[in-house]
């Protein structure tokens, strides 16, 4: 498994897809360390926008798009069969896959907290604790990706078409966080998408300063957490589990 796992991660490493969003990935924080250094705010508005932009936007995308190159990337080369023969299971291969690009969602969070981090240091209120945004960061990206997990299935339906297939999933995750920003603004607090329950159970969490004009939003966002993860959990596993099936059926009938 660990060998398969280092296979996936090289295979990324020649990619231009991944250089491309990679850069994206140091450019979006720099940008919102900036604007905040420009705009004399808060540190813990900046850790705020790095959330809503950074979790909820950028943390999908390299989740989804990296998923996604990793399986045209086997249509191309037509190495599944080679890979099944060896004994390695369709499963396995697939949750490899994932592993791997959840990977660049983590190195993504460790250079989010460090341009926070360093921001910070321009603007009023900062909090030298890098541990703490560290882990909001990290939770509240956890949480947005498993409400995006259901882009695996788009990405196994349509794994064979590359252009189709990415600009579907691309589609998924901007919808995804359309729905994400109304809800911040306290709308379609009635819808209970994956994605929202995701930022609404997070949303606490995610408040490094806490202030009275908050307390609004608090109990309008309000979400049981139990019932929160417990959706979220069943989403990731019915999203790999439908995943890996249409996978395995789209191999029986080549």
């Amino acid at each position: 498994m660990l060998k398969l796992y280092w296979n996936e991660l090289k295979k990324m490493k020649r990619q231009k897809t991944v250089r491309i969003i990679s850069l994206i990935g140091i450019l979006l924080p720099a940008f919102c360390t900036v604007l905040c250094i420009n705009s004399n705010y808060r540190f813990r508005n900046l850790v705020s926008m790095n959330v809503e932009f950074g979790s909820f936007l950028i943390a999908p995308f390299i989740f989804s798009v990296l998923l996604l190159t990793l399986f045209t990337l086997e249509e191309q080369n037509d190495t599944l069969k080679n890979i099944l023969t060896i004994g390695i299971s369709q499963h396995k291969l697939f949750l490899v896959k994932m592993v791997a690009a959840l990977t660049f969602v983590v190195l993504f969070a460790v250079i989010n907290t460090v341009y926070t981090m360093i921001g910070g240091i321009f603007l009023k209120n900062y909090t030298p604790d890098f541990l703490r945004v560290f882990g909001i960061l990290l939770i509240t990206m956890s949480a947005s990706v498993a409400g995006t997990m259901p882009v695996v299935l788009v990405i196994a339906l349509l794994r064979k078409k590359d252009l189709i297939a990415m600009i579907a999933v691309n589609c998924f995750v901007l919808v995804n966080f359309l729905f994400m920003w109304q809800i911040s603004m306290l709308h379609c607090l009635n819808l209970h998408f994956p994605i929202l329950i995701a930022y609404r159970i997070t949303y606490p969490i995610s408040i490094l300063e806490y202030t009275e004009n908050l307390q609004m939003g608090l109990n309008a966002l309000y979400y049981p957490t139990g019932k929160g993860i417990f959706i979220l959990a069943m989403t990731v596993i019915i999203s790999i589990v439908l995943g890996i099936e249409i996978c395995k059926r789209q191999e029986v009938s080549r």
